[in-house]
């Protein structure tokens, strides 16, 4: 698949998104949060790598807001001028500040884990996932870098409306395990 049809993709999956209303992304936030954190993953695992979603994004807020109760929860914070982010543990929404591409990001005084055990679930971002459990990102390669290294459990949050038949996808790309979306949890190949 060429660049330009992910681009085409991309277009597509951020006007749909856009399209959906207040209360619309509201509900399915807040039934993917609930599906998600009924997960026997979620459930069994110590560590939780989350991403903090920006406004195109499935909502990690009600995630996050249990999981720092639960589990020692850690967020991504790019590198500056690379395509490579690391996980910080933050305990708190008071931990964030605004960093790379506008997103917020552990500040710089949280602590710095390199390497997780194969029963941490990390939350994978993405505009759209599909059937074999590819995601099509935002095209900064960040996740796909970082997830050839991880060896836990993958798992995508994606909108009902955003799930695909096949995505284009590339022998760098990483599967993911399972996708929550507001009506259903899809299990995959990952």
């Amino acid at each position: 698949m060429q660049v330009a049809d992910k681009k085409a993709l991309r277009k597509h999956f951020k006007e749909i998104r856009g399209n959906m209303d207040l209360a619309e992304r509201t509900n399915a936030d807040n039934n993917i949060a609930q599906l998600f954190l009924q997960t026997q993953e979620y459930i069994d695992c110590r560590d939780i790598l989350v991403y903090v979603s920006s406004e195109i994004e499935v909502s990690t807020r009600k995630i996050m807001e249990t999981a720092f109760l639960e589990k020692n929860v850690y967020c991504p914070r790019c590198v500056s001028g690379t395509n490579i982010m690391n996980f910080y543990r933050v305990s708190d929404f008071s931990q964030l500040e605004k960093g790379s591409f506008g997103i917020l990001e552990p500040d710089k005084d949280c602590e710095l884990r390199s390497s997780f055990d194969k029963r941490a679930v990390c939350v994978v971002p993405a505009l759209s996932f599909d059937k074999n459990g590819y995601r099509l990102g935002f095209g900064k390669g960040f996740y796909d870098r970082y997830l050839a290294d991880f060896s836990g459990i993958k798992i995508g949050l994606c909108y009902e409306n955003c799930l695909s038949g096949i995505l284009p996808s590339d022998s760098f790309d990483i599967v993911v395990n399972k996708v929550v979306t507001e009506k259903s949890i899809y299990f995959l190949k990952g």
